[in-house]
């Protein structure tokens, strides 16, 4: 009973995601229902131990080629779903098949193994000579190396997918700043913490992969152990996923934008929009929406996004959000004259941070020093 109930809580868990998650269809939801498809490939993943371990050789002996390729195919189709959250708008096949190639060459050079052998033979194979360790010819040596050859691309490809997405979440948070204020609500912790949660659970597929699932066999009270750290894992990257929404919308286009440099900073037309700004930051005190972003100051003066950043980048050497944070932590210091003892929730909020976190960072970026540190001096 122990060991049926540990078969079945990650196929339990990943299915239960996979239906939440595969409903999301709105094309803001994009992320949501490929990580649902993520969920799909982990629950027929777990569905292949379920029937391994039962044990049921005569089944597993059909979908143990299918094994391979759905652990082979969990990091890609995470790496994927970071790009749907960061940089790509959509899943297009003709786009993102190459982080499949690896996946389907190993299946199809395992799968030409299993048919080369009986039933019986590769029974044999699956239940003796991995788990003993047993010495063979012919085809079971062909097929032991295809067998760890499988093992080492699992776990290159946990190292690899894990540093792309840290890569490419680093540049999405970077680019961000151009745009949003606070960046703290754009949901980029959420993502770093999926991102960790990957790599726990990269660490336990590696260890499990050196271990090997045939080690199991012999005492299914170990199967305790993955049983929890995988379901564990899966639902908290489904719950996560479930309330976190992409990055990528707009940014793309805008961030094209952006790197289209203007050949004269100092031309006369953008005179105008550089004193509009001068007025919504010194007069109208625009900072102070804690929502502000750059397509509200561009409605506001009534030009192109990119004459706003251009001014920006080059007269004050800053991102937007340095902008614009720049001046919060002016009227922050301000406040804190007239009155040092408020405390840091309420001057985050009357200065327009969207945070005492960002706020205390803002501080440390502009006046080399804390927020505290600063009170001690007034």
């Amino acid at each position: 009973m122990l060991k049926l109930a540990l078969l079945l809580n990650p196929i339990y868990v990943t299915l239960f995601w996979a239906v939440v998650l595969s409903f999301h269809t709105k094309e803001t939801h994009i992320p949501k229902a490929f990580l649902g498809k993520f969920m799909i490939i982990g629950c027929l993943l777990y569905a292949s131990h379920f029937v391994f371990f039962l044990p049921l050789p005569w089944v597993y002996h059909y979908i143990d080629s299918f094994y391979n390729l759905f652990s082979l195919m969990l990091y890609p189709m995470y790496y994927i779903y970071i790009r749907l959250l960061t940089v790509d708008k959509s899943f297009e096949l003709k786009k993102h098949y190459i982080y499949f190639i690896l996946p389907f060459s190993l299946f199809i050079l395992y799968g030409a193994g299993v048919l080369q052998m009986t039933k019986n033979q590769h029974i044999f194979f699956l239940y003796e000579v991995l788990p003993n360790k047993l010495s063979g010819e012919g085809i079971y040596n062909y097929q032991k190396s295809i067998y760890y050859l499988c093992r080492i691309a699992f776990i290159l490809q946990g190292f690899l997918y894990l540093y792309l997405s840290n890569r490419k979440i680093a540049h999405n948070t970077s680019n961000i700043q151009h745009f949003y204020t606070n960046t703290d609500t754009r949901n980029m912790t959420k993502i770093y913490i999926l991102n960790s949660t990957l790599f726990l659970m990269m660490i336990a597929g590696i260890i499990l992969s050196v271990i090997g699932k045939e080690s199991f066999l012999s005492n299914s009270k170990m199967l305790i152990y993955p049983s929890i750290v995988l379901t564990a894992f899966f639902f908290i990257i489904g719950l996560l996923g479930s309330i976190q929404k992409p990055t990528v919308i707009q940014l793309e286009d805008e961030e094209s934008n952006l790197n289209q440099k203007l050949s004269d900073t100092n031309s006369p037309h953008l005179k105008p929009i550089r004193k509009k700004l001068e007025q919504l930051f010194e007069l109208e005190k625009i900072y102070l929406n804690k929502d502000l972003n750059l397509w509200d100051i561009s409605r506001k003066i009534g030009t192109n996004r990119t004459y706003i950043s251009m001014i920006i980048n080059n007269d004050f050497n800053t991102s937007f959000s340095g902008f614009v944070n720049l001046y919060r932590v002016k009227y922050a210091k301000k406040i804190l004259e007239k009155n040092s003892l408020i405390n840091n929730q309420d001057l985050a909020e009357i200065s327009g941070f969207g945070s005492v976190v960002s706020m205390q960072r803002a501080f440390q970026q502009f006046e080399g020093k804390s927020i505290s540190q600063l009170k001690e001096t007034l």
